[in-house]
């Protein structure tokens, strides 16, 4: 249920609020909201996550594809047993993701500030994939080498719009997601360039990919890249997803449940790795 600000938090997500929180406060009284943003001014720019995006759409006609690089997952009961971050961003560029996505909570993603730097060097645009709900994590997210931020209608409401300046005045893109059509009107309200369609629940963690097919062609086009995910498991999805209106796509699922992620995210992608292609007759 919505509350008076516009939230929507249920019983699943609340802990999970509350414990990010927690290590928040933990975090800033190790290192104060001013000292982050003056020891922003010293780091390198961004790279344009948007940007990325866009060319990649304007260049080729397809969507590009957002990877997640994850351990864990507290919608997914999947796990990986080995994190490499620098492997995974440089096999998901590699395979020919636009962008990559990291988190900097381990507790639940299994993953870590300095994983937002690693993934960096590979030379790709980075999602920072956290549950936000303090400005704190947008100044932390920037320093650490993101170039995007994820931020949920659902959970920020009415307080989207004042994360999103926040965000834009460190020079992140806000990656804003949304569930229903009271949430694309916020976003758009915002001002959200970037809005991305997520077709799981978030308490539920159920799949429907109705959400996708009904919000997808009200997304203005001329103003918004659209993003598809949730449950993007196929080159098939991806081309379902584009027949939509989404000129990018999330994958994280299909990625952390599969043995080699390299060799999915070409099998999404509908290309060959180099190193399967038949070598011509000598």
């Amino acid at each position: 249920m919505a509350a008076a600000d516009g939230t929507s938090i249920g019983p699943r997500l609340a802990p999970i609020l509350a414990q990010r929180q927690a290590d928040i406060d933990k975090a800033k009284a190790k290192r104060s909201a001013g000292a982050l943003t003056g020891m922003i001014g010293e780091a390198p720019m961004t790279k344009g996550f948007l940007g990325a995006l866009f060319n990649r759409f304007q260049t080729s006609g397809k969507p590009g594809v957002i990877a997640d690089i994850r351990g864990a997952s507290p919608l997914s009961k999947s796990t990986r047993s080995r994190l490499d971050v620098m492997e995974l961003a440089e096999d998901f560029r590699d395979a020919g993701a636009t962008c990559v996505s990291a988190s900097p909570d381990r507790r639940f993603f299994r993953g870590s500030v300095a994983d937002l730097a690693t993934a960096k060097a590979a030379n790709v645009p980075i999602l920072c994939n956290d549950v936000v709900i303090d400005i704190y994590q947008i100044y932390e997210a920037r320093y650490a080498g993101a170039d995007a931020i994820l931020l949920i209608a659902s959970i920020l409401g009415d307080r989207l719009g004042e994360f999103m300046a926040r965000a834009e005045s460190v020079a992140l893109d806000s990656y804003v997601e949304i569930r229903d059509e009271a949430e694309l009107e916020l976003a758009l309200s915002a001002g959200a360039s970037l809005i991305a369609v997520n077709n799981r629940n978030l308490e539920t963690l159920e799949i429907d990919p109705t959400v996708c097919e009904r919000l997808l062609p009200k997304i203005p086009a001329d103003r918004t890249l659209a993003v598809a995910s949730g449950g993007v498991k196929s080159y098939e999805d991806i081309e379902k997803m584009a027949g939509l209106g989404a000129k990018a796509v999330r994958v994280g699922g299909a990625l952390l449940e599969a043995k080699d992620p390299y060799e999915a995210l070409h099998a999404l992608l509908g290309t060959t790795p180099p190193e399967d292609e038949e070598q011509p007759a000598s």
